[in-house]
This record gives C-alpha cells, sequence and structure tokens, in this order.
C-alpha cells in the first residue's frame, strides 16, 4: 500500500488539473468509490458512473451533517463530510484502513475548499466574462465569441428564464446549480443576466446535447419559480434566431409547465423516430448543392419567417439574402412549396453525417420524397397518426390547406369556403388540441409532414360538409 506522503501528493496533482480527477483519484485511493454531491443537482462527480445513486442517497441519510458508517462485518467504511456547499461521499473497500480513509477524506475535502475559494475570487469576473460571450454570439460575432471561452463547440441550446420573486437571487441559484462552486463543469454553459432575464447558452457539438441542462434547469425554475422556453439547438450562427424562438415559447409557459420547448412537440418530433445516421445522410444529400453562406440564408429565413430579421442576424444586406435564397432555390429545385420548406426544415435540424457516410450507404438517397420515407411504412403512418390524432377530418384538411398556403389566412380561408375569422378560430382550438405553437416553424414543418404522410383521396376541401355554399362543423365540432 502506498504510504501517506506519496497518497495525498497524487490527490493534489489531481485536483490541479479538475475537480473530476480529484474525486477518481480519491476513489483509488480508498479502493472504493467517492461522490460529490450538490443538493440542488445531485452528483456533481462520481467515480465510477455507477456510484452516483449511492452517493446521493448516502448524502440523504446525512441530512447536511457529517456522518461515517461501516459495514456490519467491519472493514468497510462510508464518510459523508460537507465541503463548499456539497456533500463529499467516499466509500473505502475491505482492505482499506479507517484510518487511511479518513486521511484521504479529510485531505480530498480540504483541496476541494481550497478549489471553492479559488473559484470565488474569478466568479465575478467569469460571470461578466459570460455577458460579454453572451452578447457576441446574439450580434453575431461567432469568431470572436470562439476566441474568447476557447470551445469548439459548433452548436448551442438557448434557455430564457424570467419570473420569480427574486430575479437576482435566481441567477446565482442557477449559476451555483450549473456550475457548482469548486467543481467546474468541463460542459461550456454560459449563464447571465440580461436585462432582468436570466439567459443560459449550452454550447454543445452538431449533436443534441446529453439533457442534463435542460434537467438542471427544470428543477431550478420549479425551486425558484421561473417560467422559461428553450429554443431547438442551432448553429452559433443561428443564435439570435434561436433566442427569439425561446422568447416566444416562454411565452407559453405556466405553472406546472414551467419550461416550455420551441418546438412543442418533445418526443412526438419526427426526429425522433428516424435513425439518425440515415437522418444524417439523407440531409446531408439535399443540402449538398448549398454553399455554407446560402445555406446559412436559409436557416435564418425559415427558423425567423422574415428577409430582414435574417439580414440584420448575418449582418448582410436584405438583397444579399434575397440573393442567396433564390440562388438556393435554383439548386434546391424550388422553396415556394410548404412540403418543401418542410423537408429542408428537417434537413438542417439533422446531425451532421459521419465523413465516410453517404446518402447511398445509409439507403437515403435524394429519392426519399418525404422524410417519412427513410422509416418503415408502418411506423411513419403510426406517428404521423398520433401526433394529429386529436384532430378530426374537417380539422385535419383546415390544417393542411392552411398549411399549403404556407400559414396565410386569407388564401387558406378562401379555399376553405370559410371567413377568416372562422379559420382563425378553427387553428386557435387546433393548436390548444394538438399542444403545440403552430407559428414555430418546426411544428409547421412537422405537421406538414404528417399530414401528407396520411393524405387520402378525401382529405381535400371538397369533402368538407357544406350548407348552403359554405363549409359548416358538424353537431359537437368546433
Amino acid at each position: 500500500m502506498d504510504n501517506d506522503g506519496l497518497v495525498a501528493r497524487r490527490l493534489i496533482e489531481a485536483a490541479a488539473r479538475s475537480g473530476a480527477s480529484l474525486i477518481a483519484e480519491t476513489a483509488a485511493a480508498v479502493s472504493g468509490w467517492a461522490v460529490l454531491v450538490d443538493p440542488g443537482t445531485g452528483a456533481v462527480y462520481s467515480s465510477p458512473d455507477r456510484a452516483a445513486g449511492w452517493g446521493i442517497s448516502a448524502a440523504a441519510r446525512a441530512d447536511g451533517a457529517a456522518a461515517r458508517s461501516g459495514d456490519a462485518g467491519g472493514g468497510s467504511y462510508t464518510t459523508v463530510r460537507q465541503v463548499v456547499g456539497a456533500a463529499l461521499v467516499v466509500h473505502a473497500g475491505p482492505e482499506v484502513s479507517a484510518r487511511r480513509a479518513e486521511l484521504v477524506t479529510r485531505t480530498t475535502a480540504g483541496l476541494l475548499e481550497v478549489r471553492a475559494r479559488r473559484a470565488e475570487e474569478l466568479t465575478s469576473a467569469e460571470m461578466r466574462l459570460h455577458a460579454v460571450v453572451t452578447r457576441l454570439l446574439l450580434r453575431g460575432e461567432t469568431g470572436l465569441a470562439a476566441e474568447v471561452i476557447g470551445a469548439p463547440a459548433s452548436h448551442a441550446t438557448v434557455y430564457r428564464l424570467s419570473g420569480g420573486a427574486d430575479p437576482q437571487a435566481a441567477y446565482q441559484a442557477v449559476w451555483r446549480a450549473l456550475l457548482p462552486t469548486g467543481a467546474r463543469q468541463d460542459a461550456p454553459t454560459l449563464i447571465t443576466l440580461l436585462d432582468g432575464e436570466l439567459i443560459v447558452v449550452a454550447l454543445h457539438d452538431a449533436a443534441r446535447d446529453d439533457g442534463r441542462i435542460l434537467r438542471l434547469i427544470a428543477r431550478s425554475a420549479e425551486r425558484h419559480g421561473l417560467l422559461g422556453g428553450v429554443a431547438d439547438p442551432a448553429p452559433l450562427g443561428m443564435l439570435a434566431a434561436a433566442f427569439t424562438e425561446a422568447g416566444q415559447a416562454r411565452a407559453g409557459a405556466a405553472v406546472g409547465r414551467r419550461l416550455v420547448p420551441a418546438a412543442g412537440l418533445g418526443d412526438r418530433a419526427l426526429l425522433r423516430i428516424i435513425p439518425p445516421d440515415r437522418l444524417a445522410a439523407w440531409a446531408s444529400s439535399l443540402l449538398g448543392p448549398l454553399t455554407p453562406p446560402q445555406r446559412q440564408a436559409l436557416e435564418g429565413w425559415l427558423r425567423t419567417g422574415s428577409v430582414g430579421a435574417t439580414a440584420g442576424m448575418l449582418g448582410i444586406s436584405r438583397g444579399t439574402v434575397r440573393s442567396r435564397l433564390r440562388t438556393a432555390g435554383e439548386r434546391l429545385g424550388g422553396l415556394d412549396t410548404p412540403l418543401a420548406l418542410a423537408r429542408l426544415s428537417l434537413a438542417l435540424r439533422a446531425p451532421a453525417a459521419g465523413p465516410v457516410e453517404s446518402a447511398a450507404s445509409a439507403g437515403a438517397g435524394p429519392s426519399a420524397a418525404l422524410p417519412t420515407e427513410l422509416v418503415d411504412t408502418g411506423e411513419a403512418r403510426r406517428w404521423a397518426a398520433e401526433l394529429t390524432e386529436p384532430l378530426d377530418t374537417p380539422q385535419r384538411i383546415a390544417l393542411r390547406v392552411w398549411l399549403s398556403h404556407l400559414g396565410s389566412v386569407a388564401p387558406a380561408a378562401g379555399e376553405l369556403g370559410l371567413h377568416r375569422t372562422t379559420l382563425r378560430r378553427w387553428l386557435e382550438e387546433i393548436g390548444r388540441l394538438l399542444d403545440v405553437d403552430l407559428s414555430s416553424a418546426t411544428v409547421r414543418a412537422d405537421l406538414c409532414l404528417a399530414l401528407e404522410t396520411l393524405a387520402g383521396p378525401d382529405d381535400s376541401p371538397g369533402a368538407l360538409p357544406r350548407r348552403g355554399g359554405r363549409t359548416y362543423q358538424r353537431s359537437g365540432a368546433l
């Protein structure tokens, strides 16, 4: 067994690297496991990973006090020590003496205190840095922001929260939850208070984040009475559009549903049922003809629905945006149909294809007119039917016609034989039944694809019941 001096030196060297390294070295030093537990967010670091639940349970039993317990047969010890607002839980193996276990636990706790004091010295400056980088990203200065933070992330998920009795206290609490004192997480996350709003920007690669940030923010929102919205993951260049989406989603938040996704579909989204490799290959094939500037303009336009907003976001003229969109339309075969826009919306949200992957090898060539053709026909129809299940036939027809007119009420009402006010009322009820925001481009895209997947010869305005030349609704309908 190593002597005490060597063990202490290894712990110090690990603490100099990171909090995760320190906890891993602690577990190795006692031939057991170690967990740092935050009372608000759960396991911050755990070694091995499977020990997280054990550590949380031991910390809960200690209830904020120092505690020590041994196995009935002796020779195995679990120690809980309170440190920097968290609980350090160390479980020693049976061959490790109680003295060695206590030495390791005490040394680790001391090193965590040192890391915490150092972190507190940097917190104020770090908070200011987060605010500056967030503003840079919102202004489209992605290159400068990346230089400042030194993160290789290409995408981000934006959260916007407000409300609560004390926004500053909520900000401090969320900061501690996401970036626990003395135990900074490796994943880059920006947290700032901007014009009274709490903004969290979780940076990650092209794949969606692992959900850790979402779970932590959801718990913090519930605890501090916050209401928030979360945008779909977006490239860093589209952060301003994602910021707007998160704000729109927040409008639908309420007690009992404090964090609302911008898409409003969650597990009902089409992305959830298509194999990622097949979806990535199909998207790469579809978007292949576009240059990066054309793709960026297209994504900005699809997200905002506005040439002017896209121009402002990208820092280019409206004429340049229109020119890029016109060229993109020529290369893609047109941008004037809802189905084409729905396909592009899904393709732009797809994960990046691997370096050796191709559409042909994944069985997802451009011949797939509908993204739902990338999965089994039965599965696609089940997805579409479940998504639109709350709607009756007249509602599905009305929604499909409205989407075919790119969300314009007047021409859709004319084709349906409805007054515009009546159609607006129908659409409000459809949104309520589906529990979605019909102003969301992502929602519209998935609904368009679902309705096209289910469409039959009777799904047309001519199939609607009429009286005196005007469309009417059945008894008990809208």
